[in-house]
């Protein structure tokens, strides 16, 4: 979204199970092992080690518990931070070294308590971050660290002889996700963010019937860029609340994890195409998310409202990131994706495209021009995401401008990004990566999309985008002849 002050989709159900979609930094710990591509460590290899099992050749845990106490239920916990997207919604297990008879054996006798832990995969291993044995803390570790960080907790209890369990003895796995700001690619400095938010979902909302349809038509000039806005004046600044089909070419973009979640805004450019920002569509360690994973809803007001009846979801057929993003030496230049619908879009007064980019390319043309950017964002009382996109008026400022104003920007930007904002904590942030700032034509009476979100410098005591500061964006006009390529595949 948009705010005022200082400031990624979802687990869907279309024929698929649950992912868990995860981003990790490794924790710092003493136990190691290696595991083909790198070393992992264990926080406290008295109690716990990674062990490879001889017959299979996975990589397991072993949990060595002393001085247990006898006559009583033996409660282990333990939770685990893993660094990739589950393939299945297989999240592991935990359970006895050997059987239960033998195990109690070793209790009565004043031996260790052996477990095994299983992982639910082995590339990368998902790390302890803590045990607890009876409610006392026998372990703990550092948690993953990323724009999306997922916990599982996994228990086993057992009861001796004589105690009569009131629960089972195996408690169900238990699921925590929490999404926080996109980490920097270089450094803190730096956030391009994703959503923060969670949305749950029915199968029988995927797809809401449109209203208010046209008959299909091909992107020209009588369609693209026109707002159900007669009047541009209309539009309210400063991160107000927009009204149904004033931004019709918005897209809502979700991702499959643990429940529906917003990742980021998109602009819908053709029929079939959605342009975004290349960054929404990788994780935070690096790898592309599956096409498979996103939907993008068309039409959409209410972000948590899969009830309404004007907007339209899409399942993705597959997307294209542009070349030159993420190569080294310019890692934030080329922040574009183009998105393929698996269906093509019905246009309507409520879902209609955006033009591309007409004028002049050069960024000099656009400079002290205001530009309107839209989304669901984080707004300025902290909240991840907005129920109803917001808006902001946004002055493209020159390049100069943009690199006197704070010296981190000659990192993170090039001659095909720009910068804009009012520095006073208005303007795009997390979860608003990917939207559009388009520029009004007022003889033409339409919009033209010029820019995409890409980036922000971070905050460094909220952790969101620092909004006293400019955002940087991709200049669309710098990549017409990519985009039209993409069109016409």
């Amino acid at each position: 979204m948009i705010i005022r002050d200082k400031s990624k989709a979802i687990t869907h159900y279309f024929r698929m199970h649950c992912k868990y979609l995860v981003i990790i930094a490794l924790g710092l710990f003493i136990h190691l092992i290696g595991i083909g591509f790198g070393q992992i460590h264990s926080p406290c290899p008295n109690v716990f080690r990674y062990v490879r099992n001889e017959t299979t050749g996975d990589i397991e845990g072993r949990i060595e518990i002393h001085n247990v106490p006898k006559g009583v239920s033996l409660h282990v916990m333990m939770r685990l931070s893993v660094a990739i997207g589950l393939p299945t919604n297989y999240v592991g297990k935990l359970e006895l070294a050997e059987r239960r008879e033998l195990a109690v054996k070793a209790v009565q006798q004043g031996r260790p308590l052996n477990y095994r832990l299983h992982f639910p995969l082995q590339h990368p291993l998902p790390l302890l971050t803590r045990i607890l044995f009876n409610n006392q803390e026998y372990c703990s570790g550092r948690r993953a660290i990323g724009p999306i960080v997922t916990s599982i907790t996994l228990e086993h209890i057992l009861y001796p002889p004589g105690i009569v369990p009131d629960q089972p003895q195996n408690p169900p796995p238990q699921i925590e996700v929490q999404i926080l700001n996109t980490m920097p690619v270089t450094s803190s400095t730096f956030a391009p963010s994703f959503s923060e938010s969670a949305v749950n979902m029915t199968e029988a909302s995927l797809k809401p019937i449109a209203s208010d349809i046209l008959p299909r038509d091909s992107v020209d000039d009588n369609i693209c860029g026109r707002s159900s806005k007669s009047d541009i004046n209309l539009l309210i600044s400063k991160g107000e609340r927009t009204e149904p089909g004033d931004w019709p070419w918005l897209v809502a973009i979700f991702v499959s994890r643990i429940k529906l979640e917003f990742q980021c805004a998109g602009n819908l450019i053709s029929n079939k195409h959605v342009l975004t920002a290349a960054h929404c569509l990788k994780s935070g360690n690096g790898q592309e998310l599956p096409a498979s994973t996103l939907l993008a809803v068309v039409g959409r007001y209410r972000l948590r409202n899969w009830a309404e009846k004007t907007s339209v979801t899409y399942e993705v057929s597959e997307f294209a990131l542009h070349s030159e993003y993420g190569r080294r030496g310019a890692l934030f230049d080329s922040d574009l994706a183009v998105i393929t619908l698996m269906e093509t879009v019905t246009f309507g007064n409520l879902i209609l495209p955006i033009c591309l980019w007409a004028g002049p390319t050069q960024i000099e043309s656009v400079v002290g021009k205001t530009g309107f950017v839209v989304g669901w964002g984080r707004d300025e009382l902290g909240n991840p995401v907005t129920a109803e996109p917001r808006m902001a008026r946004v002055p493209i400022v020159s390049q100069e401008d943009c690199l006197r104003s704070n010296s981190d920007f000659a990192q993170i930007t090039s001659n095909r990004t720009f910068c804009g904002g009012l520095q006073d904590g208005s303007g795009p942030c997390n979860g608003d990566s990917g939207g559009g700032l388009v520029l009004y034509d007022s003889h033409k009476q339409r919009y033209h999309l010029r820019g995409v979100v890409s980036l922000s410098l971070l905050d460094r005591d909220t952790g969101a985008c620092d909004l006293s500061q400019y955002v940087v964006y991709t200049d669309v006009a710098k990549y017409l002849n990519w985009i039209q390529q993409q069109l016409a595949t």
